[in-house]
């Protein structure tokens, strides 16, 4: 094997798809985006592993708004790769989980992963593709009376299909270059 296929192979050890676990990288907290819609207030928390997503929900009949509320957790993805994430949801609306429920967007073209119907608490597991440049959100629509639901994101990946370079690697693979290079030369 020659210098430069050495090099080539080294290169391409550096730079296999990149899964990010939990919300990281390109996909940290910082770069998600939280909405409401109609005046709601539901919310989201974030620490970089698990994500809560709390429907709007209003004590006061007259406060909330006349046609419910969406909450959106959303991001738009710079490459082409596969989402994969677990999910738990509960609900303490007096109707249940058809007046609060979850799932998320895609494009927009919404998915639904709460069931209808059901008081008890649900769970499951997604993993889909993306396009560059696709945009995603964890949605919660709810009637925003009657009680709250939230639902819970863990084990969230996204792995891009185009290689990203890892910044360890590259550093790991750049002093051993550096030596076979200089070793390269003396001996010409």
């Amino acid at each position: 094997m020659n210098f430069k296929h050495l090099v080539i192979a080294l290169a391409g050890c550096a730079c296999i798809g990149s899964a990010q676990a939990a919300f990281t990288g390109s996909s940290a907290p910082g770069n998600w985006t939280l909405g409401n819609t109609n005046g709601g207030n539901g919310s989201a928390s974030n620490d970089g592993s698990t994500l809560t997503l709390s429907s709007a929900n209003f004590a006061d009949f007259d406060a909330a708004p006349l046609d419910g509320s969406t909450t959106s957790y959303g991001i738009s993805f710079a490459h082409a790769g596969t989402v994969s994430f677990d999910w738990s949801y509960l609900t303490a609306d007096e109707g249940g989980s058809s007046y609060d429920r979850f799932g998320y967007v895609l494009d927009g073209t919404a998915y639904q992963l709460s069931s209808d119907g059901l008081w008890d608490a649900q769970s499951g597991h997604a993993s889909f593709a993306v396009a560059a440049g696709s945009h995603f959100a964890f949605t919660m629509n709810s009637d925003a009376i009657w009680g709250g639901a939230v639902a819970t994101v863990s084990n969230f990946s996204a792995i891009s299909a185009v290689p990203e370079a890892d910044p360890l690697a590259m550093l790991a693979l750049g002093l051993p270059l550096a030596v076979l290079a200089a070793r390269r030369r003396r001996a010409a």
